[in-house]
Order: C-alpha cells, then sequence, then structure tokens
C-alpha cells in the first residue's frame, strides 16, 4: 500500500512540474513603447515618403525657402538619370508673385532646379515686369516651352548632355497679357526698346542666353539657363533685329500717251476747192475756236 502511495504522489509531483515549464515558456508581453513627443521628433515637419531620404532631410533648403516669399512652387523627388541626367532640390514652378501681388503664371509649369526657378522669379519680378510698361497691358502669364528634359544639346542624340537634362534651363515661348494678347520677345515685330530691355536684363542674370542670331535652333525663343563654366564665363547671344519694315509696292511706270499726228487728219492741202476740206482745215488750225498762238 505505502508503494502505491508514493506512487501517486510522485505522479502528481511530476504533473505540477510540467505544468509550470509550460507556463514559463509561454512568451512573455512587453509594454507598449511610448509615443515619441514632437519635442524630441528630428523633424518638426512631416515629410512625404515619396521624398528621397537624402532630399527630406535638407527640405527645406534656404533656396526654396527664398523662393516661398516670390513664387508658388511644388517640392519635387530628386531626379536621377538616366545616364548623366538627373537634378536636386528640384521644384514645380507655377506661378510668380509680383510686387503688387498679381501672380504670373507658367504655363504649363516648370520644372526645375530651385536655383534657377528662383533666377527666373527675380528676373520677371524686377526685370520683365516693369519692362511691360512700354506695353497696352501688364505680364498674366510665362509660356514654358522646356524645362526639364534628359536629352542632348539642341535634342541632337549623342551630343554633350544638355542643362535641360540637369533641371538647369528653361525655354521661354510668346508671353501673354492681361489683355488677352500675346507677345514673341524673338520675334522683330515687337518693339524694339522692349526686347532690348528685356535682353539686357536677363544676360545680367543668367549664365546662358540663346535667342535669335544665336542657331537655327533658337530663332523662335529664348533660352535661359545658369550652366558653372571656368573663370565665370558667360554667354549672352541674342540680336536685336531691326523691326520688318513694310515694303512699298512698285508703282507702274505711266502709260506712253499716244499721240495723233496732226498730217494724220490734217493733209497738206487742207485748202481744197470743196467746203469740207476747208472745215477741216480750219479745225486742224484752230481758227474757226479763236484760237492763237
Amino acid at each position: 500500500m505505502l508503494a502505491v502511495r508514493l506512487m501517486k504522489s510522485l505522479s502528481v509531483v511530476l504533473f505540477l512540474l510540467a505544468a509550470c515549464d509550460l507556463a514559463w515558456a509561454e512568451e512573455v508581453p512587453l509594454p507598449r513603447a511610448k509615443p515619441q513627443t514632437v519635442a524630441n521628433s528630428p523633424l518638426l515637419t512631416p515629410v512625404p515618403e515619396v521624398l528621397p531620404l537624402h532630399d527630406a532631410e535638407g527640405w527645406p533648403s534656404d533656396c526654396a525657402l527664398r523662393l516661398a516669399e516670390i513664387a508658388r512652387f511644388a517640392h519635387q523627388p530628386s531626379l536621377n538619370g538616366p545616364g548623366q541626367c538627373g537634378a536636386s532640390d528640384v521644384v514645380r514652378l507655377e506661378g510668380i508673385a509680383m510686387p503688387n501681388g498679381a501672380i504670373v503664371n507658367i504655363m504649363p509649369a516648370a520644372t526645375l532646379r530651385c536655383p534657377i526657378a528662383e533666377a527666373v522669379a527675380q528676373w520677371v519680378r524686377s526685370d520683365l515686369g516693369p519692362a511691360m510698361a512700354e506695353l497696352d497691358s501688364p505680364l498674366a502669364a510665362l509660356t514654358n516651352h522646356g524645362s526639364y528634359d534628359c536629352r542632348g544639346r539642341n535634342n541632337v542624340a549623342g551630343a554633350k548632355i544638355s542643362e535641360h537634362g540637369r533641371g538647369n534651363a528653361l525655354d521661354l515661348g510668346p508671353i501673354r497679357l492681361a489683355n488677352g494678347s500675346a507677345m514673341d520677345v524673338s520675334n522683330r515685330s515687337t518693339p524694339r526698346s522692349f526686347r532690348q530691355r528685356v535682353r539686357d536684363a536677363a544676360c545680367s542674370r543668367f549664365n546662358t542666353v540663346l535667342g535669335p542670331g544665336s542657331d537655327a535652333y533658337h530663332a523662335e525663343h529664348i533660352h535661359v539657363d545658369l550652366a558653372e563654366r571656368a573663370h565665370s564665363y558667360r554667354i549672352c547671344q541674342w540680336d536685336i533685329r531691326e523691326p520688318e519694315t513694310m515694303a512699298e509696292a512698285p508703282i507702274p511706270p505711266p502709260k506712253p500717251v499716244v499721240l495723233r499726228s496732226r498730217s494724220a487728219n490734217c493733209p497738206h492741202s487742207a485748202f481744197s476747192a470743196s467746203s469740207n476740206s476747208r472745215a477741216k482745215s480750219e479745225s486742224c488750225t484752230g481758227r474757226r475756236h479763236g484760237r492763237r498762238d
């Protein structure tokens, strides 16, 4: 009997030990982490996840802070490739705030690096806007003929990478006025003094200005960029040609006057015996009308 009791006791002890081991094997839940306060957050402003990490950490750049005071734009992700193409600190420039509060739209919006977007905005505000005083209406919009585009210069395959492929250039088409009209600064029909003023201001702000007279690729638009060259070398190639004058239509020479010979109607034998011949003779000599030579 004693042996049976010992066996039962031993079975109970083994059962209890197995239950304890099973409980200890279960995972003990960890306490939830405390939420991070704004004061301890490394980024006070939430950044969209689409931005590359290096852009997110540096945003907003000093350039973007300045641009925000004079333009409407949206920050864009960095552009990487293909090939040598790419740009950082990229914005989509949508409009420029003039000193009087008016907005000059960019049509369509231009994808540019912030530095050239800022240079374009300053040029429009300080130079192009005041130059519009020569015209009948204030500035309303700029036509964007080309901003970021991964391509070779002048769209030639295999050529050296264009500044457009670095987000560092803008091609300008006609400017639009508030009265609905458009004016092409590359066209010689635009007032010469206005074109000259716009050209001089552009060449003082941008490292490259190409327009009519530079080559056939820029005969009908204006290209500006901030290409960096040795010794801060600049290129300004935009000929301000004289307005075309209307050619005067040549006046046709007068038709020659056919002089009828008096002898044809007045034969030398004007005084003949007949009365008809005498009347004809008097008519030729003018005596009948009292003519005096």
